[in-house]
């Protein structure tokens, strides 16, 4: 998404940190009592203290930056998408401490998933076609993807159903950030990365198998492959980013 002048179809609140957690605080919440009430263990709860935290750094890091770009902008119905896409990002951490097909709610973690990863066609097609994009929500958008790869792809780790070293996956994204931040805190060069046409499905493969591998079929086995598949090119499409923005090659 591209930020705009023109914005319509806004909720009554502004884009700060503050009103964005107290709006996806409430989902949150609510959704979590939903788990307790379909019989997930109450130990889930830490594990969506722990995707809390997640969602929230993810909040904060995209309210931040959109606030140096633009100052502070409304909510759009579009922005409001996207924090309950990381209230499911949030709930799907309980699978960080509860193995999904305990209490016979294995196809929950996959839902929740799918709500987090699959939102993402939702909240940009609802901001261009009501004429509200923000910078707020292009960087929240961002971030909550990347935090979704992050939780889910643990989750699958977890669970068994994608081998550990799937979670550079999930850590690509923010090592890759860091490094470009620490370059030019060092001063040192930041280069444009090159047109891809592979970025996009590359991400969209990534995605697929972290949702196959949250769900009940098909099978720990199949998954491990698939994850195990999906994680080659996710590395190396970083890996050759990084040389670029380096100036390496």
């Amino acid at each position: 998404m591209a930020p705009t002048d023109h914005v319509v179809r806004r909720l009554r609140i502004d884009g700060g940190w503050r009103p964005l957690v107290v709006l996806w605080a409430v989902p949150t919440a609510l959704g979590a009592g939903g788990l307790l009430a379909a019989g997930v263990p109450a130990a889930a709860l830490l594990g969506v203290a722990v995707g809390g935290l997640v969602a929230l750094t993810a909040i904060r890091v995209a309210t931040g930056r959109a606030h140096e770009a633009t100052g502070t902008e409304p909510v759009t119905a579009a922005t409001g998408v996207t924090v309950i896409r990381a209230s499911a990002l949030a709930l799907l951490g309980g699978y960080l401490v509860v193995d999904p097909a305990v209490g016979g709610n294995d196809w929950i973690a996959a839902g929740l998933f799918a709500i987090a990863a699959g939102g993402d066609a939702v909240d940009g097609p609802v901001a261009r076609a009501a004429d509200a994009v923000t910078e707020l929500g292009a960087e929240l958008d961002v971030e909550v993807d990347g935090a979704t790869v992050l939780v889910g792809g643990a989750a699958a780790v977890v669970a068994g159903a994608a081998p550990v070293a799937f979670l550079l996956v999930g850590v690509a994204r923010p090592v890759f950030a860091y490094g470009l931040r620490r370059r030019r805190r060092r001063g040192l060069p930041v280069y444009d990365l090159r047109p891809s046409r592979l970025r996009v499905p590359i991400g969209a493969v990534a995605m697929l198998a972290t949702w196959l591998a949250l769900l009940p079929v098909p099978g720990e086995a199949t998954s491990r492959l698939l994850t195990t598949g999906a994680m080659v090119p996710v590395v190396g499409s970083f890996v050759r980013d990084w040389l670029v923005a380096s100036g390496r090659i």
